[in-house]
């Protein structure tokens, strides 16, 4: 089953670097264009390993199956609880494996610090 988009509850910006152009002194500058899209964040969650060892967990992003979005891309939120800015650490395309179907798109994000 594809996410509906009933549960796609936040939105955010998805800012992807096109390339880079240089200034007058030489120095590279990024260009970027940006996305609204919508989405659903997922809360970070904490681990304990078997050692004892606390290991935190990254947040998550939920978009549709047909969002352009690539690792290293940023992910700019305005939402409560979800206020920053974040990279895209990993994609994962999820699929519903009964019909082999693209269900959703689910990112990995770190804080920009």
């Amino acid at each position: 089953m594809v996410l509906p988009t009933v549960f796609l509850i936040h939105s955010a910006t998805i800012r992807h670097t096109t390339g880079t152009t240089e200034d007058s002194y030489g120095n590279l500058i990024p260009t970027t264009t940006d996305t609204a899209a919508l989405c659903r964040f997922v809360s970070a969650k904490e681990t304990t390993i078997i050692n004892g060892d606390v290991v935190a967990s990254l947040p998550r992003i939920l978009l549709p199956k047909d969002t352009v979005i690539e690792d290293e891309d940023q992910i700019i939120s305005t939402e409560e609880g979800f206020a920053n800015t974040y990279d895209v650490k990993t994609k994962k395309v999820v699929y519903e494996a009964a019909i082999n179907q693209i269900s959703h798109i689910s990112c990995e994000l770190a804080a920009v610090v």
